[in-house]
């Protein structure tokens, strides 16, 4: 068999977390994008200028560059997560398989 029955019960594990990882990867993902949102607001105010000139003197300002690296972090933590789902989902239903072929050789016998 290609699936051990730990593969499976840590799969099910995964997926039945509560809070689940993917949610709480999500809430992180959103505080960090109002957070960037907050933080170039705050930055294109600071700003003197034209509207073009405050836009970019906001873009390329320390805080809000460190506050958009944060926000990446927060879309590759849950995307990691979200692929951990569907490697766990895929999982499950390759042992599913396995199973109903065990059970169909043994009809057989």
């Amino acid at each position: 068999m290609i699936v051990s029955e730990k593969n499976v019960s840590d799969a099910l594990s995964y997926l039945a977390d509560d809070p689940h990882p993917i949610a709480l990867a999500r809430h992180a993902l959103t505080m960090a994008e109002n957070h960037s949102r907050e933080a170039y607001a705050n930055c294109f105010l600071r700003a003197v200028g034209s509207v073009e000139a405050r836009k970019a003197t906001a873009e390329v300002d320390e805080d809000y560059v460190t506050v958009k690296a944060e926000e990446a972090e927060a879309v590759k933590e849950y995307e990691r997560h979200r692929s951990r789902v569907k490697a766990a989902e895929m999982l499950l239903e390759i042992w599913r398989s396995e199973q109903a072929n065990v059970r169909a050789a043994e009809r057989i016998r």
